[in-house]
């Protein structure tokens, strides 16, 4: 009688066992959100973007989110919430700050409560400075400018450095303002024409003015070229009101 060999009897329960005692591998999970990041309900709920240490601290601080945040961005309530533009370090800051905002936004800017909410234009490094700041502003900003309440809010036109400071200084503008210019509570709302640089500095200089140009060092004082259609000579158009009237007002 013929017997088959005893190691070829053992085989299978041998594979079989080291099949059994083999460590499982668990499936990956999501990755884990860098240092300090993601803090609050639904912060980073549905989020695409990529994220830095210190980034969306705040219930939906990143919901939805879909472009880059660099470190300590994206802060408070809803901050970043739907953003799709690149956030700089420590911008966005305040409830709703970047809400919806699809623009590329420089370094510790877009502060306060819907700063930069719905923005469509490249904001520059610390601009877009109040509440509401840059609210639905569709063009360039650059660094330091837009400082104040409603200051950009429903902007069209390029804004140049230190440019449209305090509240409604540029909104509703639609014309492109050079560096220096627009400083003070009003001055350019819904301004219509190009803006050259050191120009329209004091309340309510440049208000509903245009759509002529205004030359640089032009409208300085309240009031100074308030409701004047232009074009302004450079350099003209400077001084107090007198009885409550601006100097090139019409």
């Amino acid at each position: 009688m013929s017997h088959r060999p005893r190691a070829l009897i053992a085989a299978p329960f041998t594979f079989s066992l080291a099949v059994l005692l083999m460590p499982s591998v668990a499936p990956a999970g999501p990755p884990q959100p860098p240092a300090g990041s993601c803090i609050g309900a639904l912060a980073c709920s549905g989020n695409t973007g990529s994220l830095q240490t210190d980034a969306c601290v705040g219930d939906f601080a990143c919901f939805l989110n879909a472009g880059s945040i660099n470190r300590n961005a994206c802060h408070d309530e809803a901050a970043c919430d739907r953003n799709i533009g690149a956030i700089g370090v420590g911008a966005c800051h305040g409830n709703s700050a970047c809400f919806a905002n699809q623009g590329s936004v420089g370094r510790e800017a877009c502060f306060e409560e819907g700063a930069c909410q719905s923005n469509n234009g490249a904001v520059g490094e610390g601009a877009c400075i109040g509440v509401d700041v840059c609210l639905g502003n569709t063009a360039r900003i650059s660094k330091h400018a837009c400082q104040g309440v409603l200051a950009c809010s429903s902007n069209d036109g390029t804004v140049g450095e230190n440019s449209c400071v305090e509240d409604f200084a540029c909104q509703d503008n639609a014309g492109a303002i050079a560096k220096n210019s627009c400083r003070g509570n009003s001055a350019c709302v819904s301004r219509e024409g190009p803006v050259a640089a050191g120009s329209c500095n004091g309340e309510m200089a440049c208000f509903h003015a245009g759509p002529g140009q205004i030359g640089t060092n032009a409208c300085i004082g309240d009031r100074a070229c308030f409701h004047n259609p232009g074009p302004i000579e450079a350099g003209t158009c400077i001084g107090d009101p007198v009885g409550g009237v601006g100097i090139c007002e019409m």
